[in-house]
């Protein structure tokens, strides 16, 4: 599941929160919710590295000209 598909739940899985559910489903879904939240922070911080990467190797392919 794409980082877009990810957040696009999350706003559904606030939305159903909203609708007044028992509290054991807003509990389970709270949950789902909060993993999901840290897969996408996973997924940030993997991109955030990535770039970081990128960014070195262009400065490097830059300062040898």
């Amino acid at each position: 599941m794409s980082l877009e598909q990810k957040l696009d739940k999350l706003d559904k899985l606030a939305t159903q929160i909203e609708e007044g559910l028992s509290l054991e489903e807003s509990l389970a879904i709270f949950e789902e919710s909060v993993n999901l939240a840290e897969d996408c922070l996973k997924t940030l911080n993997d991109c955030k590295g990535k770039l970081v990467v990128l960014q070195e190797k262009v400065r490097k392919l830059t300062d040898e000209k």
